[in-house]
Protein backbone atom coordinates (compact mmCIF):
# COMPACT_ATOMS: atom_id res chain seq x y z
CA UNK A 1 0.00 0.00 0.00
CA UNK A 2 2.91 2.57 1.31
CA UNK A 3 4.07 1.45 -2.36
CA UNK A 4 1.21 2.68 -4.44
CA UNK A 5 0.85 6.12 -2.00
CA UNK A 6 4.72 6.78 -3.05
CA UNK A 7 3.68 6.04 -6.95
CA UNK A 8 0.51 8.34 -7.19
CA UNK A 9 2.52 11.29 -4.88
CA UNK A 10 5.16 10.61 -7.49
CA UNK A 11 2.36 10.58 -10.48
CA UNK A 12 0.92 14.08 -8.85
CA UNK A 13 4.47 16.27 -8.98
CA UNK A 14 5.15 15.00 -12.87
CA UNK A 15 1.55 16.09 -13.77
CA UNK A 16 2.65 19.38 -11.61
CA UNK A 17 5.81 19.70 -13.57
CA UNK A 18 4.56 19.00 -16.88
CA UNK A 19 1.70 21.94 -16.29
CA UNK A 20 -1.46 19.39 -16.76
CA UNK A 21 -2.54 19.87 -13.40
CA UNK A 22 -5.61 22.30 -14.13
CA UNK A 23 -4.47 25.34 -13.19
CA UNK A 24 -0.88 24.87 -13.74
CA UNK A 25 1.40 27.65 -15.13
CA UNK A 26 -2.26 29.45 -16.11
CA UNK A 27 -1.42 32.48 -13.91
CA UNK A 28 2.01 32.72 -15.67
CA UNK A 29 0.95 32.83 -19.03
CA UNK A 30 -1.59 35.06 -18.16
CA UNK A 31 0.65 37.61 -16.52
CA UNK A 32 2.77 37.48 -19.23
CA UNK A 33 -0.20 38.28 -21.59
CA UNK A 34 -1.52 40.76 -18.91
CA UNK A 35 2.25 42.20 -19.01
CA UNK A 36 2.25 42.77 -22.42
CA UNK A 37 -0.92 44.42 -22.61
CA UNK A 38 -0.24 47.10 -19.80
CA UNK A 39 3.15 47.70 -21.68
CA UNK A 40 1.34 48.32 -25.02
CA UNK A 41 -1.18 50.53 -23.33
CA UNK A 42 1.97 52.77 -21.97
CA UNK A 43 3.36 52.53 -25.51
CA UNK A 44 0.08 53.63 -27.58
CA UNK A 45 -3.29 54.17 -25.84
CA UNK A 46 -5.40 53.36 -28.89
CA UNK A 47 -8.89 51.91 -27.85
CA UNK A 48 -7.57 48.30 -29.37
CA UNK A 49 -5.04 48.14 -27.08
CA UNK A 50 -6.92 49.05 -24.00
CA UNK A 51 -9.64 46.34 -24.63
CA UNK A 52 -6.63 43.62 -24.96
CA UNK A 53 -6.18 45.12 -21.97
CA UNK A 54 -9.85 45.15 -20.53
CA UNK A 55 -9.69 41.29 -21.97
CA UNK A 56 -6.42 40.00 -20.42
CA UNK A 57 -7.88 41.61 -16.91
CA UNK A 58 -11.12 39.69 -17.66
CA UNK A 59 -8.71 36.82 -17.88
CA UNK A 60 -6.79 37.06 -14.54
CA UNK A 61 -10.55 37.73 -13.23
CA UNK A 62 -9.59 41.46 -12.08
CA UNK A 63 -13.12 42.35 -13.08
CA UNK A 64 -13.11 45.95 -11.87
CA UNK A 65 -9.97 46.40 -14.15
CA UNK A 66 -11.49 45.07 -16.76
CA UNK A 67 -14.06 47.33 -16.35
CA UNK A 68 -11.99 50.15 -16.26
CA UNK A 69 -9.71 49.48 -18.90
CA UNK A 70 -13.03 49.18 -21.20
CA UNK A 71 -14.09 52.66 -20.43
CA UNK A 72 -10.70 54.16 -21.31
CA UNK A 73 -11.41 52.64 -24.65
CA UNK A 74 -14.58 53.82 -25.11
CA UNK A 75 -13.14 57.38 -23.93
CA UNK A 76 -10.77 57.12 -26.98
CA UNK A 77 -13.79 55.69 -29.39
CA UNK A 78 -17.29 56.28 -27.81
CA UNK A 79 -19.25 53.86 -30.72
CA UNK A 80 -16.64 50.87 -29.72
CA UNK A 81 -19.06 48.00 -29.28
CA UNK A 82 -16.30 45.44 -28.19
CA UNK A 83 -15.66 47.69 -24.84
CA UNK A 84 -19.34 47.36 -23.94
CA UNK A 85 -19.40 43.46 -24.59
CA UNK A 86 -16.58 43.55 -22.07
CA UNK A 87 -17.92 45.82 -19.34
CA UNK A 88 -20.98 43.71 -19.62
CA UNK A 89 -19.18 40.50 -19.40
CA UNK A 90 -17.00 41.65 -16.17
CA UNK A 91 -20.46 43.10 -14.45
CA UNK A 92 -21.80 39.45 -14.89
CA UNK A 93 -19.35 37.66 -13.52
CA UNK A 94 -19.85 39.87 -10.59
CA UNK A 95 -23.25 39.16 -10.88
CA UNK A 96 -24.32 43.03 -11.01
CA UNK A 97 -26.68 41.83 -13.62
CA UNK A 98 -28.63 45.62 -14.11
CA UNK A 99 -25.00 47.08 -15.07
CA UNK A 100 -24.03 44.27 -17.69
CA UNK A 101 -27.69 44.51 -19.22
CA UNK A 102 -27.05 48.27 -19.63
CA UNK A 103 -23.73 47.65 -21.13
CA UNK A 104 -24.32 44.87 -23.58
CA UNK A 105 -28.00 47.28 -24.81
CA UNK A 106 -25.38 50.07 -25.56
CA UNK A 107 -22.96 47.76 -27.12
CA UNK A 108 -26.03 46.20 -29.02
CA UNK A 109 -27.27 49.40 -29.86
CA UNK A 110 -23.79 50.15 -31.56
CA UNK A 111 -23.68 46.29 -32.88
CA UNK A 112 -26.99 45.12 -33.36
CA UNK A 113 -25.62 41.62 -34.74
CA UNK A 114 -22.69 41.02 -32.59
CA UNK A 115 -24.07 37.31 -31.15
CA UNK A 116 -21.14 37.21 -28.22
CA UNK A 117 -23.22 40.35 -27.02
CA UNK A 118 -26.21 39.07 -27.83
CA UNK A 119 -25.00 35.66 -25.30
CA UNK A 120 -23.71 38.12 -22.56
CA UNK A 121 -27.09 40.06 -22.80
CA UNK A 122 -29.04 36.74 -22.55
CA UNK A 123 -26.96 35.66 -19.23
CA UNK A 124 -27.66 38.53 -17.70
CA UNK A 125 -31.41 38.89 -17.92
CA UNK A 126 -31.52 34.86 -16.95
CA UNK A 127 -29.98 35.52 -14.39
CA UNK A 128 -31.61 38.32 -13.14
CA UNK A 129 -35.05 36.78 -13.91
CA UNK A 130 -33.97 34.16 -11.61
CA UNK A 131 -33.32 31.15 -14.39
Amino acid sequence: MKKHGMVLVVGIILLALSGMVAGCGKKEAGGDKLQAAIEAVAGEKTPENYLTLSLRYYEVKQFDKCIEAAQESIKLKSDFAPAYNNICAAYNEQKMWDKGIEACEKGLSINPDNQLMKNNLEWALGHKAGK
